[in-house]
């Protein structure tokens, strides 16, 4: 890791998730965002971009459609390259807003990673490329959740890992702040497309916060607040487009324990004959570096898996799946953690209950639960892949 740098020369290190460029225009609003905070603090700047909203599940889903287990290196390959065509974007409506940007592939970042390519460990992140750039160009762009491996091969970090690529880079840039934007208005008390009621944090602590993406909860990566307390760098979760006001979002740093509802929306529950043969696979998934979690239900010992995992099948040919079954967790300030399995149609209905548990609020009855909004997906999202129906043949376009 650099020396700490004078203040007014630390760079500057933005993230930006999947949502903000939910259509092609995005990338010309990050562009003028970015080119405004370079004018006015006057410090070289990284931009971390994820793939546009959507990608990655639709190259997920043309992998399987081909093969049951890809090879990592091969999964990683494909996974990847959202990320890199979102940070070719930017750098082209970067030039058309007349600054000049370096796009950086893998092996620019300076992140090193070991393990499975599609789920890699990141194991150092050296200054001295992105360092190098930025004493070229004041601004650079780099994709998220993308390392290379000991052998020089582009790694993935695993699903939802910009945040950790983001937080990585600056701690070793020195940078004493990482701002982290997404389609949510920072870190808050529950899922709120799927709480209405869920309460935006003005602070949390770096413990908070890894608890709660340690079970489930999809603000910022574990990974990325292990690295962020480690070096020392402040993190600011908030919404893009950002509207002004600097207490605006979360502040992750020094806070108050909080209690939170996750719901385990993307991930299948599993079912052991024995606590015993639960522990086993549980150990052999999480070596994989699978997010999982354990928890009893109706006397039954069960487990989570994020759905459609590669290589998990294998550790799980002793247990049968729940198909209908969600898990949701309850987080309590005093450190307890409650796990409940419902019916999948049901998991926004029960979070919603247990969230009104957590934060009553007598005033205001709980509004009567209705279908959750759906997350806004980009149109140009199967760009790589193509549309999932018939392309247009010579007889007429598709309507």
């Amino acid at each position: 890791m650099t020396d700490r740098r004078s203040a007014e020369r630390r760079p500057l290190v933005l993230k930006f998730g999947g949502s903000a460029f939910a259509d092609l225009d995005g990338y010309h609003r990050v562009a003028r965002y970015t080119v405004r905070r370079v004018t006015e603090e006057k410090r070289p700047l990284v931009v971390v971009v994820s793939a546009m909203s959507g990608t990655t599940g639709k190259l997920q889903q043309t992998l399987n459609a081909l093969v049951d287990d890809p090879p990592a290196h091969a999964a990683a390959m494909l996974l990847t390259t959202g990320e890199t065509v979102s940070v070719a974007l930017l750098a082209a409506a970067l030039d058309a807003e007349g600054v000049r940007a370096c796009p950086l592939p893998a092996a620019g970042t300076g992140l090193l990673a070991e393990g499975p390519g599609d789920r890699a460990r990141l194991i150092s992140a050296d200054p001295g490329a992105p360092a190098a750039a930025l004493a070229d160009c004041p601004v650079v762009v780099v994709p998220g959740g993308q390392a290379v491996d000991a052998a020089g091969r582009a790694v993935m970090l695993g699903r939802n890992s910009s945040d950790l690529s983001a937080v990585a880079v600056a701690a070793a840039l020195g940078a004493d702040t990482c701002e982290l934007f997404s389609d949510v208005p920072g870190v808050c008390t529950a899922d709120p497309y799927l709480v209405p009621e869920a309460r935006t944090l003005s602070r949390i602590s770096y413990e908070g916060l890894r608890r709660m993406s340690r079970n489930g909860a999809k603000v910022v990566h574990e990974g990325a607040v292990d690295w962020a307390e480690r070096g020392g760098v402040r993190l600011l979760c908030r919404p893009f487009p950002w509207c002004e006001g600097p207490d605006g979002g979360t502040a992750v740093g020094t806070g108050p324990e909080v209690s939170a509802v996750v719901v385990h929306k993307g991930s299948d529950v599993w079912c052991f004959r024995s606590g015993r043969e639960r522990r086993a696979a549980g150990g052999r998934l999480r070596a994989e570096g699978l997010a999982i979690a354990e928890f009893d239900t109706a006397g039954e010992a069960c487990l989570t898996v994020p759905t459609g995992a590669r290589g998990a099948a294998r550790h799980l040919r002793a247990a049968r799946r729940l198909d209908d079954l969600c898990l949701v967790t309850t987080l309590w300030a005093d450190g307890r953690t409650e796990h409940t399995a419902v019916p999948r149609a049901e998991a926004a209905a029960e979070a919603r209950r247990r969230h009104a548990l957590l934060y009553p609020d007598p005033g205001h009855p709980p509004r009567r639960p209705g279908p959750p909004p759906a997350k806004a997906r980009s149109p140009h999202s199967g760009v790589l892949v193509g549309p999932a129906r018939p392309l247009p043949t010579e007889s007429g376009p598709l309507d």
